[in-house]
């Protein structure tokens, strides 16, 4: 197939009537003998001379000047001839498998008209790259690499046409944080130190923007496949406020936006345990946002919110929100006694049981109990969101009942360090965390400070370069740790003091809702995992999960059990992490998977940021350089050059025009 790499060519064409008109105008007097009237050979010389349509017959010379000019202008315009399987030897395909892909398109026809519904852009990803390996790749080997999670190699050098059609029917969408970065990084460093290769990528144009290129040593080409630019509303935010078992009724706010230039309407539903509590009709178009607001709901432990209406992208049509299971935090304070800790806890909500330790015996009186004299301390009966522990604890509270619930139970601990390291000096840094939220902790004294590095979790208060607060979670379970003592710190009676302890009893009980919150789809999650767990898995409760009839992954699981840290599932909906213990006694903790918000934004579309370095003065981006430019790209690679031929045919029309005027022929 010939084609055109530069239309500025034709512009040097305007040299062709340039060269026709200079014969025009050229004088042409032809030598006639006559008898007489002198008079009138002067009239008819000048005549012959200016009949300028006489000029051009018979002027071999001005037809070899045409073709020549006609075929420099041609060369100019950088015509290539298209050969089937012409590609380079090793041929590496970056296939876009990003959530973006599962939004629905439409296949033109060759008359122009839609070929109906049905097809996503994945769909027609997968069409052109097998009739791309069929044609440009014929000859080629293929490498097939797509961008999930993370870069996965389908195929490896393969050039069998089965194996790669087989390849392409197991590509499925990844609704997460798509591996943009990572995908360019491996094709680069697999076409590395190559003599004949490419690298060419198939994506529908959304690809998340990296200021920081891939640099490739081979030529690189993009094939956008879009399928039109279909309608899309998305639930950007989700949640509710108030209610519980024990009563009260349930507020429910969503906000809605859509890419759509006109007015869309569409239907909010909202659903609490899977029945239908209420309805709203809405419009929406870009660059508003519609607030959903629906009041007086009854309680539910899982609602779900759902768009319906045209939409093309299904993954952010719904949200899901957890109930509380109750509207009370109960917490266990084992303390030497610490009046203003105990009364922060009970103004925050908390409803508080208190447990007088003597950090000096292994003795312990709970309240309203005589001292019972042993090292053996039962645990209090019922279950509670949250332990604290308040200065040193003897062991007879970190073994046994003890340990097993302060294992499955969110820990505060404030001084419980033996021996100090030394006093807290300096500027006080907060890092951005829930327990630290409108707290500037500043004129704070602090005291002595234990040198702790906990495992399970980051500093979130530093003053100078001392460690005085961590925060993090451990087997799923939130923590929480003061390196120093309430009672040799002032900071008790800081008007600060009941925030930072409601935030502490806000953040750590907030795993007391019937979920565990929101994810997005791919993410690691913490889980709670109880002890004695033998079997776990995921299990697809409602949402886009199950219906696509989706098989999460297995659990990840240790040489010691079940890892605290889970993958939440690839494909966005509510799952359930179900735990079993050796007595086929089971636990379910709920979780939602939500889409990469970064994949709903269908109108948007760039090209993956690339350079080339291919040894020349300069590097290029094809995202920079435009279409025209990367269809140029893409025919240097897997064609034939016609510029040679017409140079060598246009070298021989001006030695044919030599001869021609050596003979003084049509001059």
């Amino acid at each position: 197939m010939l084609g055109i790499q530069s239309w500025l060519g034709l512009w040097f064409g305007l040299t062709l009537p340039a060269i026709i008109l200079m014969y025009l105008f050229k004088r042409k007097y032809l030598d006639t003998t006559v008898s007489s009237h002198m008079l009138w050979d002067r009239v008819l010389k000048n005549l012959e001379a200016n009949r300028p349509w006489q000029k051009l017959q018979n002027r071999l010379l001005l037809w070899l000047q045409l073709l020549a000019a006609a075929l420099l202008v041609f060369a100019l315009m950088q015509p290539f001839l298209r050969v089937s399987g012409s590609g380079s030897q090793h041929i590496v395909i970056v296939a876009d498998t990003s959530g973006s892909m599962s939004a629905e398109a439409q296949k033109e026809l060759q008359g122009g008209e839609p070929s109906g519904s049905g097809l996503t852009r994945l769909d027609l990803l997968k069409e052109r790259i097998l009739e791309y390996s069929g044609d440009e790749g014929k000859n080629s080997e293929i490498t097939l690499l797509t961008v999930g999670a993370r870069p996965v190699t389908l195929l490896s050098r393969e050039n069998n046409r089965d194996a790669i059609r087989d390849a392409l029917d197991t590509m499925q969408p990844y609704y997460g944080q798509a591996s943009y970065r990572e995908s360019l990084s491996l094709a680069s460093a697999l076409t590395r130190e190559e003599q004949d290769a490419e690298v060419v990528i198939f994506t529908d144009g959304q690809w998340k923007e990296d200021p920081a290129q891939i640099a490739f040593e081979v030529p690189v080409r993009v094939e956008t496949i879009t399928g039109g630019t279909p309608v899309n509303h998305t639930v950007e935010q989700f949640g509710i406020s108030g209610g519980n078992t024990e009563g009260g009724s349930v507020t429910a706010v969503a906000v809605i936006s859509s890419n759509s230039k006109q007015a869309e309407p569409a239907e909010a539903s909202l659903y609490g345990d899977g029945k239908l509590l209420a309805s709203r009709e809405i419009e929406v178009r870009e660059g508003e946002k519609s607030t959903v607001t629906f009041t007086g709901m009854s309680y539910a432990d899982v609602y779900r919110l759902e768009l319906s209406g045209e939409d093309a992208y299904a993954p952010d049509n719904e949200a899901f929100a957890f109930g509380q299971s109750h509207g009370v935090s109960r917490v266990l304070l084992l303390t030497s006694g610490n009046f203003f800790l105990e009364k922060a806890l009970q103004l925050s909500g908390a409803e508080v049981t208190r447990i007088q330790v003597d950090s000096n015996s292994e003795a312990a009186v709970t309240e309203g109990q005589e001292d019972q004299g042993t090292a053996f301390v039962p645990v209090p009966e019922g279950d509670f969101d949250l332990v604290v522990m308040d200065g040193p604890v003897p062991a007879a509270y970190q073994q046994g009942e003890w340990s097993k619930l302060t294992a499955q139970t969110p820990l505060w601990t404030l001084g419980t360090e033996e021996e100090k390291g030394g006093l807290a000096t300096g500027r006080t840094v907060i890092e951005n965390h829930p327990v630290t939220s409108y707290l500037s902790l500043s004129g704070v004294y602090i005291g002595s400070v234990a040198d702790e590095k906990p495992s399970w979790g980051e500093a979130v208060v530093r003053i100078g370069n001392r460690p005085v607060i961590y925060a993090g979670k451990e087997g799923g379970y939130p923590r929480l740790s003061f390196g120093f003592r309430l009672q040799d710190s002032d900071l008790p009676l800081s008007s600060e003091f009941p925030v930072l302890v409601n935030n502490a009893l806000q953040w750590m009980t907030s795993g007391s809702s019937t979920g565990l919150g929101r994810y997005t789809a791919g993410a690691a999650a913490d889980i709670p995992i109880t002890a004695d767990t033998v079997k776990a898995r995921w299990i697809p409760l409602e949402g886009l999960g199950k219906q696509a009839g989706y098989s999460p992954q297995e659990p990840i699981a240790t040489d010691k059990g079940y890892s605290a840290v889970q993958h939440v599932p690839d494909v966005p909906g509510l799952y359930g992490f179900e735990q079993e213990n050796q007595s086929g006694e089971k636990t379910t903790y709920w979780v939602a998977a939500a889409p990469d918000p970064f994949e709903g934004n269908l109108a948007e579309s760039r090209g993956p940021g690339v350079s080339q370095n291919t040894g020349n003065a300069g590097g290029t981006s094809p995202n920079e350089e435009g279409s025209n430019q990367r269809e140029a790209d893409r025919s240097s690679n897997a064609v034939t050059s016609l510029i040679p031929w017409l140079a060598l045919l246009a070298l021989a029309v001006i030695a044919a025009e030599w001869g021609v005027y050596q003979r003084g022929r049509s001059i």
